[in-house]
């Protein structure tokens, strides 16, 4: 009897031990054009962002993370569907994307910037929006936040006009032949895309003298998103929220994150 109860424990401790060690594959959606924190090469997620996720996800118990790079309007339409169960790298919406919930803890800061045609910001234009009323603004598409509210309640009221096109690349190059006044952009996409272009020969130096940075419009944090629309078929969302945010806190806390950043824009 005693043999009997022993091998009983030892194939229940063997079974256990096999459930905990299966991983749940999780894929988090991600924006595929906002380098240097995520986007698509090779058909691969890169980035910022990705690196920091891959880290926590060897690290993180229970769970694998996998990622898919895709359109923003495409990621923000699975979120909001209630298809895709996470998403890179929304700013904080709850002001208006009802559809998210929660957030993880802050991942990075992100600066956006004006980056203007010279003869533009040859009179000093400190105030965002109202320094730049009656010319055409660049944007890519589905950055809704960008600009702010006071910026689209001009452009509704026809006092400024806006661009969205979908890449950073497309819009500086658009900005580079006069097609637009400003763009706004992340700090530090407009400067890996500016030495892509000029390394790649797309443009040369003497033409991206033509633009220069203007003022910093905003600074917000960003973060990895969960849907609220997936009606429970998420389950452990709870659970992998507090685990991920765990890991991120121990990155900040090291300065890991900060460290990883410093390796692309080198």
């Amino acid at each position: 009897m005693l043999r009997y109860f022993c091998i009983l424990i030892v194939f229940y401790l063997s079974v256990s031990k096999a459930i905990l060690a299966e991983e749940i594959e999780v894929v988090i959606w991600v924006n595929d054009s906002h380098p240097p924190y995520t986007y698509e090469k090779d058909g691969k997620a890169m980035g910022i962002y990705i690196e920091v996720m891959e880290k926590i996800s060897q690290r993180m118990n229970g769970y694998t993370m996998k990622f898919n790079p895709a359109p923003w309007q495409r990621v923000k339409k699975e979120i909001k569907r209630g298809n895709a169960f996470a998403f890179m790298p929304p700013y904080y919406h709850g002001h208006d994307w009802e559809y998210i919930w929660p957030y993880s803890l802050p991942i990075m800061e992100e600066k956006v910037v004006l980056v203007c045609r010279n003869e533009i910001l040859e009179t000093p234009r400190p105030n965002w929006p109202d320094d730049y009323l009656g010319l055409l603004i660049g944007n890519n598409t589905g950055y809704d936040g960008f600009g702010g509210p006071r910026f689209r309640q001009y452009v509704s009221e026809g006092k400024m006009a806006l661009q969205e096109l979908k890449t950073t690349e497309q819009n500086i190059l658009t900005l580079v032949k006069g097609r637009s006044d400003c763009y706004m952009v992340n700090h530090f996409s407009f400067i890996m895309e500016k030495k892509q272009l000029i390394e790649s020969g797309r443009v040369n130096a003497d033409a991206m003298q033509k633009i220069k940075l203007g003022p910093v419009i905003s600074a917000d944090a960003v973060y990895m998103g969960f849907t609220d629309r997936d009606n429970g078929k998420f389950d452990f969302k709870k659970d992998f929220h507090q685990k991920i945010n765990n890991e991120l806190y121990k990155m900040q806390k090291s300065d890991e994150i900060r460290k990883i950043a410093d390796q692309f824009l080198k």
